[in-house]
């Protein structure tokens, strides 16, 4: 900041001592008319000639930036443009070339602050250069399939067997394992109609079904539509979508679930990239009877490249409770804490490994058993690590592990389970 004054000191020092010959009218009006008609060639030889006499006059720097641009020296037309803002920072034509050479060399929000200042000091609102290349419409595509091993398939009682809640331990539920499928699409589309606005607004489509060999009534498929506006710049994106999804079960109706969940992203200067997202569920049981549940989730996380190696740490809350008060249903309501964290390290340009660690409790409103005080209490630890390697820009393949380990005093859902898949992705 202090570096800036005193440069600008410097200059009208420069201005003051300094002296310029004289021009007369007739070669400004004839520099002038010249650009006007975009004969460059003839305006720029006058136009150098007005500057080398004259490296302190506005009218002498606007012209020498025009003149550089033409030549293509960006960083010419750059310094000459700076001069001409010093000299005379309230005059709207300087800050509309600022804003065309902004906007052509990519600094879309400099350039817009440029415009915004000619708006602001000329007559009329300027016209705002056209960005080369931009989309209104804009769509991406990830798709990935893969296939698996669960060694523990058939753990969780909680819907289908209540048996050990009244204490009666004959319950048939027993860890199998089994292989599966699972196939994946994420189809994004944006629409950014002025690249001068921070305003967007974004669809997305998520697609996922997984299906075992032997367990198929464990088949499971989802479809996730989001949809809302948002504001982006270089250092931050807030993004206000609200969501329908569809559950299936074995292809039949499930659940379905409306939810609103903004999400903040903000850059910092040391590149320390920090994201909020908060989330209301609705979540609406085709086949349970009073199953409804209301849904409250809260996350932050905090994430960094240094160099090849990449860091994330992030916490989640969620608390579920019974959309209807009087539901006589059991393990609804419940309090969820987690903690995670990644590491990623990018071995080559196309070979990419991480683990991660996942540590969350649920504390649930019911005890574990029947005429227990004793609330239900689990705690869940996730260790997962991965290796992809890119095939080309848009195709790779990626193989991936989790061991999770659950332990909690409602003894069907203590269990144990290692998860291995294999298979490929695609980005276009």
């Amino acid at each position: 900041m202090y570096l800036k004054y005193l440069l600008i000191i410097l200059f009208f020092s420069s201005l003051l001592f300094s002296k310029g010959e004289d021009v007369s009218v007739d070669t400004i009006d004839t520099i002038e008319k010249l650009l006007n008609k975009n004969e460059y060639k003839n305006s720029c030889e006058l136009v150098d000639v007005f500057y080398k006499n004259n490296p302190y006059d506005f009218k002498a720097n606007l012209y020498y930036g025009k003149c550089a641009y033409y030549r293509g020296d960006i960083d010419g037309a750059m310094a000459a443009y700076d001069r001409a803002d010093i000299i005379n920072e309230e005059d709207s034509s300087v800050h509309k070339h600022l804003g065309d050479l902004h906007a052509y060399i990519g600094n879309i929000e400099i350039a817009n602050e440029e415009y915004d200042k000619a708006d602001k000091f000329g007559n009329e609102v300027v016209e705002r250069s056209t960005i080369t290349g931009h989309k209104t419409n804009t769509f991406s595509l990830l798709a990935r399939f893969s296939v698996g091993v669960d060694d523990n398939v058939k753990y969780n009682a909680d819907i289908s067997d209540m048996n050990e809640w009244f204490s009666i331990t004959n319950y048939p539920t027993q860890p199998e394992s089994d292989t599966f499928i699972k196939e994946y699409v994420r189809l994004t589309h944006t629409y950014d109609s002025n690249p001068f606005s921070s305003f967007y607004y974004k669809n997305q489509l998520h697609i996922y079904n997984k299906n075992y060999s032997k367990f198929d009534t464990e088949d499971f498929t989802q479809g996730e539509f989001y949809s809302g506006p948002g504001w982006a710049s270089s250092d931050f994106d807030i993004w206000l979508p609200v969501s329908y999804t569809y559950m299936a079960i074995s292809y039949e109706d499930y659940a379905e679930v409306f939810s609103f969940k903004p999400q903040v992203r903000k850059r910092f200067a040391n590149k320390v990239l920090l994201k909020i997202e908060a989330e209301y569920q609705y979540q609406k049981y085709f086949n349970w009877d009073y199953g409804d549940k209301d849904i409250y989730f809260a996350s932050l996380s905090l994430s960094r490249w240094f160099g090849k190696n990449y860091l994330r740490a992030a916490y989640h809350y969620t608390k579920v409770e019974k959309h209807s008060s009087d539901s006589p249903r059991i393990f609804i309501e419940k309090n969820i804490n987690e903690l995670e964290v990644n590491y990623t390290r990018r071995v080559t340009k196309s070979i990419e490994f991480g683990i991660g660690y996942l540590y969350a409790t649920s504390l649930y409103k019911d005890a574990a058993k029947f005429l227990s005080e004793q609330r239900r209490e689990d705690t869940l630890q996730k260790y997962s690590a991965y290796v992809s390697y890119n095939i080309t820009n848009n195709i790779g393949v990626m193989m991936q592990y989790a061991d999770y380990d659950n332990e909690t005093n409602y003894i069907p859902s203590d269990y144990a389970k290692e998860v291995i898949t294999a298979g490929l992705y695609l980005y276009y």
